[in-house]
């Protein structure tokens, strides 16, 4: 009876432990797509990102080329190599790569920063405007503030609030309801340009900057030489601040999926006595059953779930199902990475503590989603030894259920 009462117990435990997970999406590999719309928030990472459903909470982002085309309800998070984000984003903006190209509605802040940036025509931004990088191309709409650090900078935004623009050379082709604060070499007026409010500015020209184009400035127009050294003493590394950006955001995302994996790891090992050494032993003593055993637990749980789930009075189960099912996706690599651990301890002799048994079972879940980034062989190799450890987790499970009875 006391061994039916902790089986059950470490079962709800598991089932409860998944509830975190299936408030969120978690997806790592060479090319990721969403799938459907996401509930909760999203964490992707890969090579090649598309994300065209709907993202219920936050989007975190990351790779090589990452599309965003679909509508986020909270914030984004985006870093790449190229980021193209398009869609209505209810929070805060937050991009950093080489080229990025912004297009839609930002219901918070814009914070970007990359090699070129683009906001295409037609997009709005209800909040500030922060951007650092090289050639920096600006349009649409701006509800409050613009801060741009960069090196050819084009403004043809509608912008709301003040501007504070400090680059090599500015060009101005929007209207500006607020002040502007301009440092450049060169500063360019587009004949459409408007300028409600007073300026401040240096530039190589001087105080005769902007002697043919007073009518399109309503306010006083103020040459301030203090300016120079300024925007020798902090913009000229505009490159810096894009890699600082890609760098955080990979290692924000990165480091969230790590520190999850290694919270369930550290979990599962103290609620464990012997249960993933005697897996070890089991996929030690019949490695092909266990393979087919995991094939056989992947393919049937789902076909089982719908099952139950077509049923009125099997829903109940359906669900129970679902939510072990969802638990075994969501954190299969950890997992994996306690019963190689165990298996590792077993046949080298070793009789490591739990500290060293979680510290061996993170660094393999580091090494499964290092080679998982491999095209295509590290996929297959990290599926196959999920199927191998799955299927001794299963039988072990299922042998104990046996005893009980």
């Amino acid at each position: 009876m006391k061994r039916l009462l902790a089986s059950f117990f470490l079962t709800a435990l598991l089932s409860t432990l998944t509830l975190p997970a299936l408030a969120a999406t978690f997806k790592a590999g060479e090319t990721v797509k969403a799938i459907g719309p996401v509930k909760g928030n999203a964490y992707i990472v890969g090579s090649q990102v598309t994300i065209d459903q709907p993202v219920q909470g936050d989007l975190m982002t990351a790779g090589g080329t990452v599309l965003v085309k679909t509508s986020v309800m909270e914030d984004v998070f985006a870093a790449g190599g190229t980021v193209f984000v398009d869609g209505t984003i209810g929070g805060d903006l937050r991009v950093a790569g080489g080229n990025l190209v912004l297009r839609g509605t930002v219901g918070g802040d814009l914070v970007a920063g990359g090699g070129t940036v683009t906001l295409l025509d037609g997009s709005s931004v209800k909040g500030d405007v922060v951007i650092g990088g090289g050639d920096i191309n600006l349009g649409g709409t701006v509800g409050g503030d613009v801060q741009v650090r960069g090196g050819q900078v084009r403004l043809g935004s509608i912008v709301k609030g003040d501007i504070d623009i400090q680059a090599e050379s500015v060009t101005l082709a929007g209207s500006v309801d607020g002040s502007a604060l301009l440092v450049a070499k060169t500063i360019t007026l587009d004949p459409g340009a408007r300028l409600m409010r007073g300026v401040q500015y240096w530039s190589e020209k001087g105080d005769q900057q902007f002697a043919g184009a007073l009518s399109q400035i309503r306010g006083t127009v103020t040459f301030d030489p203090a300016l120079r050294p300024l925007r020798e003493q902090k913009f000229d590394g505009a490159g810096k601040m894009a890699g600082a950006g890609i760098l955080a955001t990979i290692i924000g995302v990165g480091g969230y999926l790590l520190f999850s994996a290694a919270l369930v790891i550290v979990l599962l090992v103290l609620l464990t006595k012997t249960f993933f050494m005697d897996a070890a032993r089991f996929l030690s003593k019949k490695t092909w059953t266990s393979f087919l055993y995991g094939f056989l637990f992947f393919a049937a749980v789902p076909v089982a779930a719908f099952l139950f789930l077509i049923s009125i009075i099997g829903i109940p189960i359906a669900l129970f199902i679902g939510t072990m099912y969802s638990f075994a996706i969501v954190f299969a690599k950890p997992v994996t990475a306690i019963v190689l651990t165990r298996t590792v301890e077993m046949r080298r002799g070793y009789k490591w503590g739990k500290p060293m048994i979680m510290l061996v079972s993170v660094l393999f879940y580091i090494a499964l989603k290092i080679v998982s980034l491999i095209p295509v062989v590290g996929w297959m190799i990290c599926l196959v030894t999920i199927l191998f450890a799955y299927g001794a987790v299963v039988a072990t499970k299922w042998s104990k259920i046996q005893k009980v009875r």
